[in-house]
């Protein structure tokens, strides 16, 4: 009797961890950025951009057009502006343009490590 009760606590368990990870929506930013910007350690170049936060890890996958992709934790917040639509944010710092956040409706995502150096003109390079 205790052994079927413990079957049937654990298969409700994990129908109810199923339903919860079913019903979470990943967050996702597109924008189409005009400049070269650094992003964890790694120069990007101007063009189209997706931001995907496939769970609240604190990992953000950044993809572009190009198909450069880049990793970057984060950490997450509730909404500090009234924004309405997702956005990237950026800071400049000694010349360089660096992604530092990326706002949702109702999260924000403040990249870790930041001003990480990077050799400015590095995509300019690799593309020749």
């Amino acid at each position: 009797m205790i052994t079927r009760f413990l079957h049937l606590v654990c298969l409700l368990g994990a129908l109810g961890a199923f339903a919860i990870g079913a019903n979470a929506q990943s967050m996702v930013a597109r924008a189409s950025v005009p400049f070269e910007f650094a992003a964890g350690g790694a120069m990007m170049p101007a063009g189209e951009y997706t931001v995907d936060v496939p769970d609240l890890s604190g990992v953000l996958l950044l993809h572009g057009s190009a198909g450069n992709s880049v990793a970057l934790f984060s950490t997450f917040s509730g909404a500090i502006s009234g924004t309405t639509t997702a956005k990237l944010i950026f800071e400049r710092r000694e010349g360089m343009v660096y992604l530092s956040a990326v706002e949702w409706p109702d999260q924000t995502a403040k990249v870790m490590s930041v001003f990480k150096r990077v050799t400015k003109g590095a995509v300019a390079a690799a593309l020749r």
